[in-house]
């Protein structure tokens, strides 16, 4: 006897049903791990005047590590995009999200210009796996219908994160640039 489970085709089931509250956290999630890059991204150009002054370093001697970032962000989505085909986009995520998360604490107690630019290379590419998986998951959980919207209300974690940066900024620097005077 042959009994087989009815086949559910997921993407026409997620477009047939209203926005559930699992689909309103995965993409509020995808938000916030989107807001981390930001804060990321803007954070550094935040500190490099008070860094600068601290480690004596000539104008534009900070730009290799901005640029390492970067590199390491482009590397990063094209191996970890991928990859998160076969290993399954949630576990890529967390694992991106957790290796940024170490390195950008890393960077915070390093005290010279080649260990800043190793793990800025190195928080680039946590980052950079982070962001195309954020973007798959959120259309994957979203009705085509609003998919478009849910996309660009998740990316606004970007802008929120990069903000967050100015505010704690502003708070932490001077306190900070005090020990640097």
């Amino acid at each position: 006897m042959s009994s087989s489970a009815p086949v559910v085709d997921v993407p026409q089931l997620i477009d047939r049903h209203a926005i559930s509250g699992l689909q309103v956290r995965v993409i509020a999630l995808c938000a916030l791990v989107i807001g981390f890059d930001g804060f990321d991204a803007q954070a550094i150009g935040y500190v490099a005047p008070t860094l600068s002054k601290a480690w004596g370093l000539g104008r534009g001697a900070l730009g290799p590590a901005f640029g390492a970032g970067l590199f390491g962000l482009m590397i990063g989505a094209l191996v970890f995009g991928p990859m998160a085909d076969w290993a399954g986009r949630k576990r890529v995520i967390i694992a991106c999200l957790a290796f940024f998360g170490l390195c950008s604490l890393l960077t915070a107690a390093t005290e010279t210009l080649t260990g800043l630019i190793v793990l800025r290379f190195l928080t680039g590419l946590g980052l950079g796996g982070v962001m195309p998986n954020a973007i798959a998951l959120t259309s994957e959980y979203s009705p085509r219908r609003s998919r478009a919207m849910l996309i660009m209300i998740m990316f606004a974690g970007f802008s929120f994160g990069a903000a967050m940066g100015g505010v704690i900024a502003n708070r932490l620097v001077p306190e900070s640039g005090r020990a640097v005077q």
